[in-house]
């Protein structure tokens, strides 16, 4: 497999695990009321390393990256442990990271197409 389609699956698979993990936040956003609620996240990191060390063995396959309730965080006292401002933190940072995830994916299209054109 060429390096182009190994750097490329792997931008695809960045970019639908950024897109899982702003559904994830956004939830939580919906849920920032609601009793007992307890946040939950994408384990994005652990999925991304497991992507690099399967490597060409992964190409092809969905992307496994697992929702997980997040531990250890202050509980308000109506059992809701979701920061408001945390999230919209997260939010802005997931959008930037997919933001720059897909220029990449635009750069190695456009160097793909001008060494087609020779």
């Amino acid at each position: 497999m060429s390096l182009f389609n190994n750097h490329f699956d792997l931008l695809t698979r960045l970019v639908s695990a950024s897109e899982q993990r702003q559904q994830v936040i956004s939830h939580n956003i919906a849920n920032v009321n609601t009793p007992n609620y307890r946040r939950l996240d994408l384990d994005f990191e652990s999925a991304l390393a497991a992507e690099i060390r399967r490597g060409d063995r992964s190409i092809g396959s969905p992307a496994e990256a697992s929702v997980i309730q997040t531990q250890g965080l202050p509980t308000r006292s109506d059992g809701n442990n979701v920061d408001i401002d945390k999230e919209i933190g997260a939010l802005g940072k997931n959008a930037l990271l997919q933001q720059v995830y897909l220029q990449l994916m635009g750069t190695e299209m456009n160097q793909m197409k001008r060494a087609m054109e020779g």
